[in-house]
């Protein structure tokens, strides 16, 4: 317990210390406290100190186990407070931007992606007698947006309540809950050689189902709740543990259709944030607690393991690149998100 209280002193200390140093930059905090991971890993603090590191970092199961649970508490935390902000009516009016911009988003990259793995000399392959599964598992892993991260950029740049906050939010979530969907299709040709299509129906459907129920009936489940546990508990913060409940029940439930807790917690805090009784100071104090701890915390983990020394091998350097390249690409081709229309954006939050 005395190592995992340092860890998350450090962790905390580190990724506030640096985020406030970036927010003073004009960046976004989140910059810093991942950038907290590779000071705290082997990159900085293992390479100067790497026997106090050690002693604090241990390989232990156990604690590794740990910290990597308030992470994963961290992202349904994130994801939940993220649903929360989503102006659902904008998204579906806008649904054929939504749609079209994810696909372009996926396809790019992933295209790219398993061009570049084709192009891989063995020496960088995990096996190259499987170099299908290694091509769509790269060009996969590059369509994946990183919603907790988009999330959190444009809650400190203040855009997630804008038209245009609200369209890159809700791209990025169809374009992972897409790659999960590829990636267990992935994984089972990785497994068996084989695409198991009832796994991936199966899937598939799970996943619209939930949608659909979430959607219609849950909407009133969900606000009833939230209103029971309002008027019928007198314990302190009732409505926050209906709500936290709320998020784990769904996050458990797309886990179980083979997708991924992410979904389940941002669909949550979609239906939690049409609550008619949810209050500003309600959801203050959960966005507090959420981004003084979890968010620090997670986002350092993130970059907790990086080594940049691998980056002194040429061809992993050049890999590296080359792999910043192909994630970039979208914007190259994206005529929806584009300069123009960021400008006229601003000019209309100007105007009101």
């Amino acid at each position: 317990m005395a190592v995992f209280a340092a860890e998350l002193i450090l962790l905390l200390l580190i990724g506030r210390m640096l985020g406030e140093g970036m927010s003073r930059l004009g960046q976004p905090a989140i910059f810093g406290q991942l950038l907290a991971g590779v000071v705290l890993g082997p990159s900085v603090f293992g390479a100067l100190l790497p026997e106090i590191r050690h002693v604090i970092f241990p390989d232990t199961p156990a604690l590794k186990s740990m910290i990597d649970a308030i992470a994963q508490i961290g992202i349904l935390l994130l994801l939940l407070l993220t649903g929360m902000e989503t102006n659902l009516a904008l998204v579906k009016r806008r649904r054929r931007t939504v749609i079209a911009t994810s696909l372009l988003g996926i396809a790019v990259p992933f295209a790219c992606g398993v061009g570049l793995a084709y192009a891989l000399p063995e020496a960088l392959m995990p096996n190259p007698a499987a170099q299908l599964v290694t091509a769509l598992f790269l060009g996969t892993a590059l369509s994946i947006s990183s919603v907790k991260i988009v999330a959190m950029v444009l809650m400190e740049v203040g855009a997630i309540r804008r038209d245009l906050g609200q369209l890159i939010l809700a791209t990025a979530i169809l374009d992972d809950t897409i790659a999960w969907v590829m990636i267990a299709v992935i994984a089972g040709m990785a497994a068996h050689g084989a695409v198991s299509y009832v796994n991936v129906g199966a899937s598939v459907a799970g996943t619209l189902i939930f949608l659909g129920l979430s959607l219609t009936m849950g909407r009133g489940l969900v606000a009833r709740l939230i209103r029971w546990s309002n008027d019928h508990m007198t314990t302190e913060l009732p409505v926050i543990t209906a709500i936290l409940l709320v998020m784990l029940t769904m996050a458990l439930t797309t886990e179980l259709i083979g997708v991924h807790t992410a979904l389940g917690a941002f669909v949550a805090g979609m239906l939690v944030g049409q609550s008619p009784i949810l209050t500003e100071h309600i959801e203050g104090q959960l966005r507090g607690f959420i981004i003084a701890f979890f968010s620090p915390v997670f986002f350092a983990v993130a970059g907790l393991n990086m080594d940049l020394s691998t980056l002194l091998d040429p061809a992993l350097l050049l890999f590296t690149l080359a792999i910043i390249v192909v994630v970039s690409a979208p914007i190259l081709f994206s005529p929806k998100f584009n300069g123009r229309n960021v400008d006229n954006q601003r000019k209309a939050d100007r105007w009101g």
